[in-house]
């Protein structure tokens, strides 16, 4: 029904009656004017959106980008323009539960609908074609200003650290470097969750200043035609005040109470071990060993302290392409051995008490091959019906149900065939967009939605065939749309973080020791607990072509790089060494540091003090030392990691301390400190 009013304020819920948030909005433009919590009011100057339509944002509030011939892993370029058009106000809907901003905007309406849910303002979208004609659409910008100056953060993505809005050049944004479900802000009087969720495509975000207020922006990559009279829904922002306690814990409480929770009931804990029998990728894969060969090295993993090992594809693949240009998964490759060399190297590891993972890769094959031929409809299309094409393959629709069948019967398989455990999923955030899709989807939807459907595919494999889950997904977008369907994260965004700082390791290790901790307290506070992270130095990709380009030893030398070791095998989560990280002779690297007896003992130190809980309370020491408790079996542990080429002392009331003794690692305790080494690392009970 029609919403009218005549007086100088739109307030919503209008009975407040057991509502402690409502917001304000004017009723001659339909602006969000303020948002009400607990007797705190934040004002607003309104919430835009905008819509790129037929080539470019109606309202000038972006400069446009094509999403058309973007790469997958590419996201919605964020820059403002400075004098944006204003919709032009149709009047407010009201339901029982939600009012509607409703906007004309060129041919289109949108409609901006709020709502109250898990004590935030909800804000949903409509996008209805008004014309009689047909519309691109190409992204669609929901941008909040706040009337305020703002120190905001992207708790678990990067940029790391905080940014002042005072301090940024006018229209200069800061923007998320992965997919980004929440910005928090800091105004003088309260703190601001900004989250957003689209359960269809990936999004960008970004924060810019203007004259007179901060602007929070997600730009969902939305990407389809629309015909008259349809509508499209696109995304849930959710405005989150907190006046007091952890403002951080209030955005995992969020995705809790939407459902979003961490798997259950799957294997999260332990030390995982990334290899292939050819060697690593870094070498050009110099080894020719087939898996009954390569099970040979399983006594050596084991005895490293290794519990898991992730195998790079093993299938067939064109003799002049690496592993992960697959021809048929159906199939070992010859070179690496028959069915029963696989099994043999499976049985092995299940005799030593280790997992085995495949590294599946759904993107699809080259086009000409049997797969891609044989099933048309699960190839992504272009605008002109083309294929769409990245590496050399065709990319797949994850959406087909077809697909998505095949996938889950295809792992079914291999754990009946050869008793494997898990699977790394590669390319897990979806392909490029498919112009012709199945059913109502539309073409962006082959992004987020369809990495949670492959994802949930290749689990459910496992569960058909009596398998605990044991998933890890190539996803490094740390957003909620994953959790329930991932046991182990893929913690690309810790490894971009070790990026970001890598300058401030030698020239202020004490800024780097403090950005590091900040950021892991912040992560481990905004992500559902018991969420297990894989964390790594490097993998197959990064020691290889992308980002460092380099093994660990040799971008931060060794003894910097063993620190950072110690780091992420005694924080929470799941450590990952690549193949060469312990003896650089596997990537053909003559007179290089052989670190087994330091994984070895680290690993154990790991298993004996730190335990496999995922509950961590980190120190902030103000020094170029990492600090944390762990707690396992009712016994808390203090860790402690020098960063830095100096002795560091540290007192007992600086760690918050009465007393302690040194169970592991290499430090001395005199009085009421503690002397801890150049770049050693210490285990304590306290």
């Amino acid at each position: 029904m029609e919403y009218r009013t005549n007086s100088r304020l739109v307030r919503f819920p209008s009975d407040t009656h057991g509502c402690s948030l409502k917001c304000c909005l004017d009723p001659k433009d339909g602006r969000l004017i303020s948002v009400e919590y607990d007797g705190m009011v934040v004002e607003f100057d309104g919430i835009t959106a905008d819509i790129g339509c037929d080539g470019d944002y109606l309202l000038k509030s972006l400069v446009f980008d094509s999403m058309l011939d973007k790469h997958t892993w590419d996201l919605p370029m964020i820059q403002p323009c400075r004098a944006p058009a204003a919709p032009h106000f149709l009047g407010f809907k009201l339901t029982d539960d939600a009012l509607a901003a409703c906007y004309g905007i060129g041919p289109l309406e949108v409609r901006l609908i709020y709502s109250i849910e898990a004590d935030s303002l909800k804000v949903n979208s409509e996008i209805i074609n008004q014309s009689d004609k047909e519309h691109w659409i190409n992204c669609f910008a929901f941008i909040t200003r706040l009337k305020a100056h703002s120190v905001f953060d992207f708790p678990a993505n990067m940029p790391c650290g905080d940014f002042d809005s005072r301090s940024l050049e006018p229209y200069k944004p800061v923007c998320a470097g992965l997919v980004n479900s929440c910005i928090h802000s800091k105004t003088d009087n309260i703190d601001i969750n900004f989250s957003f969720i689209d359960s269809v495509e990936k999004w960008a975000s970004g924060v810019w200043h203007s004259e007179t207020c901060t602007n929070f922006a997600f730009v969902p990559a939305l990407e389809a035609m629309l015909p008259p009279g349809r509508i499209i829904k696109c995304g849930s922002l959710y405005i989150q005040p907190v006046p007091t306690g952890n403002p951080y814990l209030k955005i995992r409480e969020l995705h809790q109470a939407l459902g979003y929770r961490a798997a259950q009931g799957g294997i999260n804990d332990g030390i995982m071990y990334s290899c292939h029998p050819h060697g690593p990728m870094d070498a050009n894969f110099p080894f020719r060993y087939d898996m009954f060969q390569y099970a040979d090295y399983l006594d050596d993993l084991k005895d490293l302290g290794i519990d898991h090992v992730w195998l790079l594809p093993i299938f067939v693949h064109p003799q002049d392409e690496n592993s992960y240009h697959t021809k048929d998964q159906t199939k070992i490759d010859p070179r690496y051995g028959t069915d029963a060399a696989v099994r043999h190297f499976c049985d092995k590891a299940h005799s030593l008490g280790m997992t085995v993972l495949f590294d599946y890769v759904p993107h699809g094959p080259s086009p000409e091959e049997t797969l891609a031929r044989d099933n048309p409809d699960w190839c992504s299309k272009r605008q002109d019906g083309s294929l769409q094409i990245e590496w050399n393959c065709v990319s797949f629709d994850y959406n087909h149900p077809g697909y998505q069948e095949y996938t889950a019967n295809l792992v079914y398989d291999h754990v009946k065939r050869f008793g494997i455990d898990g699977a790394r999923i590669d390319c897990a955030m979806g392909g490029l967009s498919n112009w012709k899709p199945h059913g109502d989807n539309r073409p962006s939807g082959n992004s987020v939605k369809a990495g949670v459907n492959i994802t949930r595919a290749i689990r459910e494999g496992f569960l058909r065939a009596g398998k605990r889950s044991f998933i890890t997904p190539e996803n490094f977008n740390p957003i909620p749309n994953y959790y329930p369907y991932t046991d182990v994260f893929y913690g690309m965004n810790l490894y971009r973080v070790f990026c970001e700082l890598d300058s401030l390791i030698k020239g202020d290790p004490a800024r780097y020791a403090e950005l590091l901790t900040t950021w892991l307290e912040r992560e481990y506070w905004s992500t559902p607990s018991g969420y297990a992270k894989m964390r790594f130095l490097g993998n197959h990709d990064t020691v290889s072509w992308v980002w460092q380009a380099a093994r660990a030893v040799d971008y931060y030398g060794l003894e910097t790089a063993k620190a950072l070791w110690a780091v992420i095998s005694l924080i929470d989560g799941m450590p990952m060494i690549y193949q060469g990280d312990e003896d650089p002779a596997w990537y053909l690297r003559e007179g290089g540091p052989n670190l087994k007896s330091f994984f070895k003992e680290l690993f154990r130190i790991r298993k004996d003090y730190t335990g496999s809980l995922h509950e961590i309370e980190y120190i902030h020491t103000g020094m170029p030392v990492m600090a944390f408790f762990r707690f396992s079996d009712n016994a808390r542990r203090l860790v402690l990691i020098n960063l830095s080429q100096k002795q560091c002392i540290l007192s007992y009331r600086q760690l918050g301390i009465e007393s302690c003794s040194l169970l592991a690692g290499n430090a001395s305790c005199g009085g009421s400190e503690i002397a801890l080494p150049p770049f050693e690392y210490a285990v304590f009970g306290v």
